[in-house]
């Protein structure tokens, strides 16, 4: 990715600080084809934010049928009873729900024919990316706060690490992947 082209994806992402944004502007206005691809960029930008991805797929669970019986309705009975009790002990002290952020992954590849990230919060599964156009793909997924390794995956078989991420590190088997840390409180 040209240095031009990371600059106006960080701008755009809002990931410069106020002297950068500045020097931003003043390059800006005195290029003019820099304004032409950085209005280019935010009009992909605009489409790209009218799109929402698919969730992924859920699974079907199949219900199985249940006969009722005298010992199976004492045991929910028995259940139900110690579940009341349960509550009444925690009701007073509820454990924090862990809180979901849904991030956006963007790469600009554009002689891609397929794009995939993959991840420690995927477990190192691939999840295929939607072409945006204009050589962009993206996917939004739901993360837990936290520190995450990934990178993307080009045509099936060439790894990348994401050129705007600001922290890198290197894997056991001398690849490059970029860190995500999700949340604030991390």
């Amino acid at each position: 990715m040209r240095e031009k082209d990371m600059l106006i994806s960080q701008f755009i992402d809002n990931e410069l600080t106020l002297e950068e944004k500045a020097e931003f502007v003043r390059e800006i206005n005195v290029s003019d084809s820099f304004c032409a691809e950085t209005l280019d960029m935010l009009d992909t930008e605009m489409l790209m934010e009218g799109m929402m991805p698919d969730a992924p797929p859920v699974p079907e669970i199949k219900e199985k049928k249940r006969i009722v019986t005298p010992a199976s309705l004492m045991s929910f009975t028995a259940l139900a009873a110690s579940l009341a009790v349960a509550l009444k002990v925690f009701l007073f002290a509820p454990s924090p729900v862990e809180e979901v952020d849904k991030h956006r992954f963007v790469v600009y590849v554009p002689d891609a024919q397929k794009v995939s990230v993959t991840g420690s919060f995927s477990q190192w599964q691939s999840i295929d990316m939607k072409p945006v156009g204009n050589g962009y793909w993206h996917i939004t997924l739901p993360l837990k706060k936290g520190e995450y390794v990934y990178n993307y995956v080009v045509d099936e078989n060439k790894k990348m690490p994401d050129p705007a991420a600001p922290a890198k590190q290197i894997d056991d088997f001398g690849g490059e992947n970029s860190v995500l840390m999700v949340g604030d409180n991390i």
